[in-house]
């Protein structure tokens, strides 16, 4: 039987498949800069604002010093990239959108090189589903952290995973150094690095290392990523005594994951707890000025109203944000969705998901809800597909298995109910590579049909 023309073409693609993958995520990307119209287009997330005005202070010389010495609530890598684009081109936020295409086709290329981790057609066809994400697309043109974040990321899982499966001194390194950078831009990635330093020694015993070299590559990785937050870490010490990476933590508490589950206990609105917890906040931190301190104070309110709240309200906001965050379409957080008409979901009534959910899409319909229920629809193959992937993956490869559910567990616990596709895109790699397995098997096995007609 004579091969068609697209198995021809898929042929040609699996001779460069990295390259493939690469040309064809920049095309995608640059596409979408050139169709997005206005400065605002590069600003949909409030978010944004905060970091070009703090990319414009450290471009200038008199302001450099004075914002990073003072920078505690923001890791300063993406931050510093903002600088130099301003510093060289000036207040041309596209040029971070064209920039950004250009790191997301590497982060597209690196998906591609772990899906062929699994099987070279695996591999090629996680890379065009990367390339085609809408999640990693969209959030490619904001000024958010995002991307330069999920690119050391997906960098560090493609050396772990290639240290899974052959681990070298050399990818110790390489994944510990990724890790680090990733840590730099977004300090969300802190534990699971801490987690992954006895994971490495475990693994080089299981591959038959002895003691003393793999307690070297724990160390090796343990280095490579502390390296790049140690100034952060030293200026955090002797300006501000304290030993943590990042004064957000608090804040995150008391002003995001109490009102969130507190709406979930006894139906109180997302907005009457927010100004409360703020109101007691700014009591009881008083004219405090250390960073760190004040970060410390909004922890402590915000552990000692979880520990009134029930066990159960706290597992439904946790079950319900890792469903968000799933499932919830990427294609809202593009800016020209974003300009349409819409209500605000975290201060939409309703005691439950269903409730806010069913409230926020048909109390008060339009255009924005139209599109929302389409991506809605459009998500639950893709979710089936990484359902099925993971199995698939399980049985081939528990150990792989074990780790890709790590990472998602991991972000979904961190995440907890604070739920948008913005949250999903740290385990979109993962996800990515799930969706792919069972594509390549019905790919192969249709393949083998042919041949054998």
């Amino acid at each position: 039987m004579l091969p068609s023309k697209a198995s021809k073409a898929w042929a040609r693609a699996a001779e460069h498949p990295l390259t493939i993958v690469f040309v064809l995520a920049l095309g995608v990307r640059l596409i979408n800069v050139a169709l997005l119209t206005g400065r605002d287009s590069f600003f949909a997330e409030q978010d944004a604002f905060g970091y070009w005005a703090l990319g414009a202070a450290l471009a200038k010389p008199d302001t450099f010093w004075p914002t990073l010495l003072s920078l505690t609530d923001r890791m300063p890598l993406y931050l510093l990239l903002l600088a130099g684009v301003q510093h060289a081109f000036g207040d041309v936020p596209r040029v971070v959108a064209l920039v950004q295409a250009v790191i997301d086709a590497g982060t597209c290329t690196f998906i591609a090189a772990l899906g062929a981790l699994i099987s070279p057609l695996a591999g090629l066809i996680a890379g065009v589903l990367a390339a085609l994400s809408v999640t990693l697309v969209v959030f490619s043109t904001q000024i958010l952290t995002d991307s330069l974040f999920v690119f050391f990321f997906t960098l560090m899982l493609l050396a772990g995973a290639r240290f899974l499966l052959r681990p070298t001194m050399g990818l110790a390194l390489g994944a510990g150094l990724a890790g680090g950078l990733a840590l730099a831009t977004r300090p969300a990635v802190a534990m699971l690095l801490a987690a992954a330093v006895p994971i490495v020694f475990v693994i080089a015993l299981v591959r038959r290392w002895n003691v003393g070299p793999a307690l070297a590559a724990a160390l090796l990785f343990a280095l490579a990523a502390a390296a790049p937050i140690a100034p952060v870490l030293a200026r955090n010490a002797v300006r501000y005594h304290s030993l943590s990476v990042t004064s957000q933590t608090g804040d995150y508490l008391a002003l995001w994951i109490v009102p969130l589950v507190t709406e979930r206990a006894d139906g109180t609105p997302y907005q009457a707890t927010f100004d409360r917890m703020d109101a007691l906040y700014r009591q009881q931190a008083g004219t405090e000025s250390n960073p760190f301190r004040r970060s410390a104070i909004a922890s402590g309110l915000a552990w000692q109203e979880m520990a009134r709240l029930p066990p159960a309200a706290l597992a439904k906001a946790w079950l319900e944000g890792a469903v968000v965050n799933l499932t919830a379409p990427a294609l809202l957080a593009d800016p020209r969705v974003r300009a349409l008409p819409k209500p605000s979901f975290y201060n939409t009534p309703g005691a439950s998901l269903w409730q806010k959910a069913r409230a926020y899409l048909f109390d008060d319909p339009g255009r924005y809800q139209l599109l929302l229920i389409l991506g809605l629809i459009a998500m639950v193959p893709f979710v089936v597909l990484e359902a099925i992937g993971f199995v698939m993956l399980a049985r081939a490869s528990p150990w792989a298995a074990v780790f890709a559910g790590g990472v998602i567990a991991y972000f979904l616990l961190l995440n907890g109910p604070v739920a948008t596709p913005k949250y999903r895109l740290p385990i979109e790699p993962v996800l990515i590579v799930l969706a792919a397995i069972p594509l390549a098997w019905m790919a192969q096995r249709r393949k083998r049909v042919a041949a054998a007609a």
